[in-house]
């Protein structure tokens, strides 16, 4: 059986690299500024010795894991994927890993999943609330640990948030069904008592009010963010006498249940009943009629989590919370 090599030090890696023990430290790190071609004979160094550092160590002398904590609503949403990778790409390129929690909206879970990760020593935290408030959240992991919220405001919470200007994309969305002669709208929405929503009903009101459309509160309905939801909801607007010319949904899983449901229901999508999403989620052009939908920069917003999560570990609480607002946008398919 082949001797395993023995694992050696950072003293051997910089004898070995022609260097000092403390540059070898601050090119691992990061935290200081080295050459290319000294990095390029640590890094060398490093694979021909067998080293691995010590990140217990590490995090004792320095008082950071170079760890980030996100907590997302449901990591099954296609959407939210695509949000993790982006985090944990941006991470990882600085040296940090991502540990991921899935809350399903539930409060309990979320507030267990708050105290868990600030207990395994985290450097900060990034999180998507649903059932609590951002308070709430500032409230359970305390007044020093870095936190960005996302999806929904930090108001007065002191905390650092990345959004994305969901009455932009929506607005276009009604522009778009006005130049089409619909006047009469639905909107399929989160459940009631949601602190947060990929859209909510005071998104939707707004858009529709600044567009001069109509929205009646019958046309109003509350679903869980899935395609069973979707159907449940569209279900009940559909069998309306004075059911809406469009439904305009929160997510696109809930506007594809809604298109399963006009199909039941005998309607053709979009002569019948136009259907729109939110999101853009890799499915929404694959299935039939090809979903219009807002572009929900999924990639953009996780990218901007990680940097404004790092550079408040970096900048420390007295620098001035950021809110970084990404735009969304309309993209016509067939379904509207």
């Amino acid at each position: 059986m082949p001797q395993r090599r023995a694992r050696s030090s950072i003293q051997s890696v910089a004898a070995a690299a022609g260097v000092s023990p403390t540059t070898v430290s601050h090119a691992l790190s990061g935290k200081r500024a080295v050459s290319a071609e000294t990095r390029e004979r640590i890094l060398k160094a490093i694979e021909e010795q067998n080293y691995r550092p010590n990140m217990v160590a590490q995090s004792l002398r320095s008082q950071r894991t170079r760890s980030v904590a996100l907590l997302l609503v449901d990591i099954a949403n296609p959407y939210y994927p695509a949000v993790a990778r982006a985090v944990h790409d941006a991470l990882q390129a600085e040296g940090y890993v991502s540990f991921i929690g899935n809350t399903d909206g539930d409060a309990d879970t979320e507030r267990r999943l708050l105290t868990e990760m600030v207990a395994r020593g985290v450097d900060g935290l990034v999180m998507q609330p649903m059932a609590l408030s951002a308070a709430e959240v500032r409230e359970l992991v305390g007044p020093a640990t870095p936190l960005v919220i996302t999806t929904t405001e930090a108001g007065d919470v002191p905390a650092d948030s990345v959004l994305t200007d969901d009455v932009i994309g929506l607005g276009e969305a009604v522009d778009h069904l006005l130049q089409k002669g619909i006047h009469e709208f639905g909107f399929i929405g989160g459940l009631e008592g949601a602190s947060a929503g990929p859209l909510r009903v005071d998104v939707f009101e707004a858009a529709i009010a600044a567009a001069g459309a109509q929205a009646r509160d019958p046309w109003i309905e509350h679903a869980p963010f899935t395609r069973e939801g979707g159907a449940a909801a569209a279900a009940r607007l559909l069998a309306r006498a004075d059911r809406p010319r469009a439904i305009l949904c929160a997510n696109d899983l809930i506007a594809i249940g809604a298109m399963q449901a006009a199909h039941g229901a005998g309607l053709l999508v979009p002569e019948d009943v136009a259907i729109v999403g939110f999101d853009d989620i890799d499915t929404a052009s694959l299935v039939t009629p090809p979903l219009t939908t807002v572009i929900n920069p999924a990639s953009a917003v996780g990218e901007a989590c990680a940097r404004t999560i790092l550079w408040r570990v970096d900048s420390g609480p007295e620098a001035p919370y950021r809110r970084i607002v990404l735009p969304t946008r309309l993209v016509v398919r067939e379904s509207a």
